[in-house]
C-alpha cells in the first residue's frame, strides 16, 4: 500500500544519472554526473525552480526501479513532478527502449535494465496531475512514438495564438522533452550532455522565458533547448522531440531567475578521445561528419543487444532511413533486415548498419521532396508530421518518382519488377488455359460475372491507375462505357463485399477476412506474399487455404511495375557522409547477387537472377512470365493524365456527412499549446472540405450532451466548402457529454434517406470520448449503404473497441490519432477518403 502524500502541493524532482557501468561494452559517459550537479542546483533553486531533488548516480536497476516507482507513487494529485534521466539508450530487436544502469548486461536488457515502458506505466498510474520528464539518452524518442503527439524540432509552433491567450499558467497533464527521435543518437561532449546543458542553460540563465512573463513552461524550455542545440550544432544529427498528453494550460517548469543565479558555464562540446574498437584501428571506421563549429561525438548509445549478430566493442551503427510505399512496406523492412545481417556477417557479426524503414506514400514523397522536407503551402511540416529525412526512398511504382528538378535525389537504380495481374480465387476456377490469354477488359468481365472485381482507388495507388490505363484500353473509352461497364461493377462488389476504399494493402486484408469469390487488381508481388501468409495488416489474419488462395491471372499488355531504390543528399547539417555511403552500399548491394537473391525472395523479380521460388505455381504465380512476349512498361506520364480525368468522370460522386463531437473533453489543449482539440478538428474539416470534386457533396453535424444537430445538410458546396464549415459551427462552443452512438445512428440515417443511389455514402465521425448515454451502439445492419469512418482521439482507441468493429464492418476504418490529435492525421484521414 502506498504511503499516504504529505498535505499540500509539492514540486518534486528524481535526476537518474549512469555515467559509469560494470559492463565493458558499454563505454563511460564523462560528464553525466557533473550535469546530474548542475541540474540540481538549478532545480532546487528557490527562486528558479523550487522542487525538492533526489539524484540517484550510478544506480542498480533495483536502485533505480525503486527509485522511480516511489517517486511515482508517494505523489499527490497537485504535486508536480520532473523526471530526468541521463545514460545510455537501448533498444532491441523489437524497437523497445530500455535505459540501461550501472549492472545492466548488454544481452539481458528485459532483466538488468530499466524499461521505458515501466517508466511511462508508473507515470500513469500516479495520482499527480503535473509530470515532465527530461530524457537524455540515445533514441529517446521511442519512449513515446505516438506520432499524433509528437513534436520534433525544428518545426515547432511558437507558444502564441487563441489557445495560449486564455491558458493557466499552472495547468496539468503530461509532457516528455526528449534528446532525440527513436532513431537518432543523443550527443555527449567532454562537458557532458548536450541536451542537459541546454536545459541548465535555459533555466539558469532564464533564456527560456521566451515571452517575457516570468515563468518558464515545458513548450519555451522544448523551444529553446531546440535552438540552443542548433546553435551549437547537434541538429546535424539530433532533434529534439516533444510530446503531450492531456494538456490542459501550460505546465510550470521554472521561474525566471532573479538577482541569486547559479553560476553555470557552459562550454562547447570539443571531441575527446574516442575509444579503440577491437580488431580495428579508429581510421578503418567512417566517422560521422560534424559541423565546422562544433566536433561532436555521438554518446548514451548502445548497439541492440539482444540481436543475434550483435556484439561487444562494436562502433555505433549508422542509422539510416528509408521511406517505403505503405503498400509494400513489410517487403521493404523484410530487405532492410537481410541487409543489416549481411553486413553484420561481414563485420564480425558488428550491426554498423541500422534501417528505419517508415512508410510514406509516393504523392507524399514528392511534394516532400519538392519542398526540401520542411513546411509546404498548406501548412504541413513534413519533419512533424510525416518523418525524419529519407536518406533512401523504395517507391512503390516509377510513376511515382517527381520529375527531374532541383531536389535531393541523387541516384535512382531499377532493381527488380513485378507485373500487375488479376488475383482470382481458387475456388472460382476459372479456365486455367485464359490466364495469359486475355486482354484485361475479356478478363475482367470473366471474373464480374464470377464473384466480382475490385481495385484500389487509381487516385492513390499507381498500381490501381496503371490498371485502369489498360480496362479503358489506353483511353479510347469513354466515359459512360467507363462508368457502365468498369466502375460501377467495381464500386457493387466493394459495397457488397465492404471492401475498403484506398490501397491493394487493405483489399487483401479484407480478402483474408472474406474468404470469398471477389477477385483482385494488384501485383504478383503482393498476391505471392499473401498466399504466402505474409500478412500485411494490423491484426493477425490466418493464411488462406487452398480454395481461399488467389491465382494470378496475366493478361496480355499487362503492365510491369518498375521497382527501384533512390538515394537521396541532404545538407550535412541533416545527414552526416557516412550514412549517404551507408545508403548508398545499400542501393549498390540490391543490384549484386546477394541482394538480387533478397529481392526474390521478397517476391519480386530481379534482374540478371534465375526466377525460382517464391514465383511458384504453388503460390498462385507463374515463373514463366511474361511468356516470350515483350512486357508493357509503366504508361507514361501523358498517358497517366489522361487516364486519371477519365476516371474522374466516370467514378461515382460522393456524399459525406461530417460528425464533429462538441463535448466538453474537445476543448482541451493539444501537443500543439496554441489550439484545442475542437480548433484542430475544425482546422482539418476545412482544409479537407477544399478537396471536394465538383460532383461531391458535404454536410456537417455536431453532437454534445443530449443534442445531434445537422448544421450544415449536405449539398454541394464549391469553392465556398471551407468558409461555409466555419460560419455553420461558429456559435459552437464544446460542453457537456458525448452522444456518440445516437450521432452514428442520425448520420446513417440522413445518409440513406438522401438521393443517388449510386454515391458513394461515407459518415466521418470525431471524436474524443466514449459514449455517454448509455444506449448500445447501432446495429452494422442500421448502416447498410453507408461506410464509417471514425477517428478516435483523447481517451479513446480503437483497439478492440465497439468503435473499431462498427466502422470495419461497413467497409470503413477506425483510426487512433492519439491523446491530442494534430491536424495532420485528420486530414491523411480525409485525403484517405475523399481522394
Amino acid at each position: 500500500m502506498s504511503p499516504e502524500p504529505p498535505p499540500g502541493p509539492r514540486r518534486r524532482a528524481l535526476i537518474i544519472a549512469t555515467e559509469s557501468y560494470r559492463d565493458a561494452r558499454y563505454d563511460r559517459l564523462p560528464g553525466t554526473a557533473r550535469d546530474a550537479d548542475e541540474l540540481r542546483a538549478v532545480l532546487a533553486a528557490p527562486g528558479i525552480g523550487g522542487f525538492e531533488v533526489e539524484v540517484l548516480r550510478d544506480p542498480t536497476l533495483h536502485a533505480a526501479a525503486g527509485g522511480v516507482a516511489r517517486f511515482f507513487a508517494e505523489a499527490g494529485p497537485e504535486d508536480t513532478l520532473l523526471l530526468h534521466i541521463a545514460g545510455h539508450g537501448v533498444r532491441n530487436d523489437k524497437g523497445r527502449l530500455f535505459f540501461a544502469v550501472e549492472d545492466t548486461q548488454p544481452g539481458e536488457l528485459f532483466h538488468t535494465a530499466l524499461a521505458a515502458p515501466d517508466v511511462a506505466g508508473e507515470m500513469e498510474s500516479s495520482a499527480a496531475r503535473r509530470i515532465v520528464v527530461l530524457l537524455d539518452c540515445c533514441y529517446a524518442g521511442a519512449f513515446d512514438e505516438t506520432p499524433a503527439l509528437m513534436i520534433a524540432s525544428p518545426f515547432v509552433p511558437k507558444p502564441l495564438g487563441t489557445a495560449a491567450g486564455r491558458m493557466p499558467r499552472d495547468g496539468r497533464g503530461h509532457v516528455v522533452i526528449a534528446a532525440a527521435t527513436s532513431v537518432q543518437q543523443a550527443i555527449e561532449g567532454n562537458t557532458g550532455g548536450i541536451f542537459t546543458r541546454c536545459v541548465v542553460h535555459g533555466l539558469a540563465t532564464g533564456a527560456a522565458d521566451l515571452n517575457g512573463d516570468g515563468v518558464v513552461d515545458t513548450h519555451e524550455l522544448f523551444l529553446h533547448v531546440a535552438e540552443r542545440m542548433r546553435e551549437l550544432g547537434a541538429t546535424a544529427s539530433q532533434q529534439p522531440t516533444y510530446t503531450a498528453h492531456n494538456v490542459i494550460g501550460l505546465l510550470r517548469v521554472a521561474t525566471r531567475p532573479g538577482a541569486e543565479v547559479p553560476q553555470v558555464v557552459e562550454v562547447p562540446p570539443a571531441r575527446p578521445a574516442p575509444p579503440p574498437v577491437r580488431g580495428k584501428s579508429r581510421g578503418q571506421w567512417a566517422q560521422l561528419a560534424a559541423p565546422a563549429a562544433a566536433a561532436l561525438l555521438f554518446a548514451g548509445c548502445a548497439v541492440q543487444a539482444d540481436s543475434r549478430v550483435a556484439d561487444g566493442g562494436c562502433p555505433a551503427p549508422a542509422r539510416v532511413r528509408v521511406a517505403a510505399d505503405p503498400a509494400g512496406l513489410a517487403a521493404s523492412r523484410q530487405l532492410a533486415e537481410a541487409f543489416e545481417d549481411w553486413v553484420a556477417r561481414g563485420r564480425h557479426g558488428c550491426r554498423t548498419a541500422d534501417l528505419y524503414v517508415y512508410p510514406v506514400p509516393g504523392a507524399t514523397m514528392a511534394d516532400g521532396l519538392r519542398t526540401g522536407w520542411g513546411t509546404d503551402e498548406n501548412g504541413r511540416a513534413y519533419l512533424a508530421e510525416v518523418g525524419p529525412h529519407p536518406d533512401l526512398w523504395l517507391p512503390g511504382a516509377d510513376s511515382d518518382l517527381p520529375p527531374p528538378g532541383d531536389d535531393p535525389i541523387h541516384t535512382v537504380r531499377q532493381v527488380a519488377e513485378t507485373p500487375i495481374v488479376l488475383g482470382v480465387p481458387a475456388r472460382v476456377k476459372l479456365p486455367a488455359g485464359q490466364r495469359a490469354e486475355k486482354s484485361w477488359p475479356e478478363l475482367f468481365a470473366l471474373a464480374r460475372k464470377a464473384g466480382g472485381v475490385v481495385r484500389a482507388d487509381p487516385a492513390d495507388s499507381a498500381v490501381a491507375l496503371m490498371a485502369t490505363t489498360k480496362l479503358y484500353d489506353d483511353g479510347t473509352v469513354g466515359a459512360t462505357t467507363a462508368r457502365d461497364q468498369i466502375e460501377r461493377p467495381i464500386e457493387q462488389a466493394a459495397d457488397a463485399g465492404r471492401f475498403p476504399l484506398d490501397s491493394e494493402t487493405d483489399l487483401l486484408c479484407r480478402q483474408g477476412r472474406l474468404r470469398g469469390r471477389t477477385s483482385l487488381v494488384l501485383t504478383e508481388q503482393q498476391l505471392v506474399r499473401f498466399n504466402q501468409g505474409s500478412s500485411p495488416c494490423l491484426e493477425a489474419v490466418a493464411a488462406p487455404g487452398p480454395q481461399d488462395r488467389l491465382i494470378a491471372y496475366y493478361p496480355e499488355l499487362t503492365p510491369k511495375v518498375a521497382k527501384s531504390v533512390v538515394t537521396l543528399h541532404w545538407p550535412l547539417r541533416v545527414q552526416s557522409t557516412r550514412v549517404q555511403e551507408v545508403a548508398d552500399w545499400f542501393a549498390r548491394w540490391l543490384v549484386q547477387p546477394d541482394g538480387r537473391a533478397e529481392l526474390l525472395r521478397a517476391g519480386l523479380r530481379p534482374t540478371g537472377i534465375a526466377i525460382g521460388a517464391p514465383l511458384t505455381g504453388a503460390l498462385g504465380a507463374d515463373p514463366d512470365w511474361p511468356f516470350s512476349r515483350i512486357a508493357e512498361p509503366e504508361p507514361a506520364a501523358a498517358t497517366r493524365r489522361k487516364i486519371t480525368a477519365s476516371y474522374e468522370a466516370a467514378r461515382r460522386a460522393g456524399r459525406f456527412l461530417v460528425a464533429l463531437d462538441a463535448s466538453g473533453s474537445m476543448d482541451t489543449v493539444t501537443a500543439d499549446p496554441t489550439r484545442t482539440r475542437w480548433e484542430s478538428a475544425l482546422a482539418a474539416v476545412e482544409r479537407a472540405a477544399g478537396r471536394l470534386g465538383g460532383r461531391d457533396r458535404l454536410g456537417l453535424m455536431t453532437f454534445a450532451g443530449e443534442s445531434v444537430r445537422e448544421v450544415l445538410p449536405v449539398a454541394p458546396r464549391g469553392a465556398r466548402a471551407p468558409s461555409q464549415v466555419r460560419a455553420a459551427v461558429a456559435p459552437v462552443t464544446p460542453q457537456g457529454g458525448t452522444p456518440l452512438y445516437a450521432a452514428i445512428a442520425r448520420g446513417t440515417d440522413i445518409l440513406r434517406a438522401g438521393s443517388g443511389r449510386d454515391d458513394l455514402r461515407a459518415l466521418v465521425v470525431l471524436t474524443d470520448g466514449r459514449d455517454s448515454s448509455g444506449r448500445p451502439p447501432p446495429a452494422v445492419s442500421r448502416s447498410a449503404g453507408v461506410r464509417v469512418f471514425v477517428i478516435a482521439t483523447g481517451d479513446v482507441s480503437c483497439a478492440g473497441a465497439k468503435l473499431d468493429r462498427l466502422a470495419a464492418g461497413t467497409g470503413g476504418r477506425c483510426f487512433d490519432a492519439g491523446q491530442d490529435s494534430p491536424e495532420s492525421v485528420l486530414t491523411g484521414m480525409f485525403r484517405a477518403v475523399w481522394g
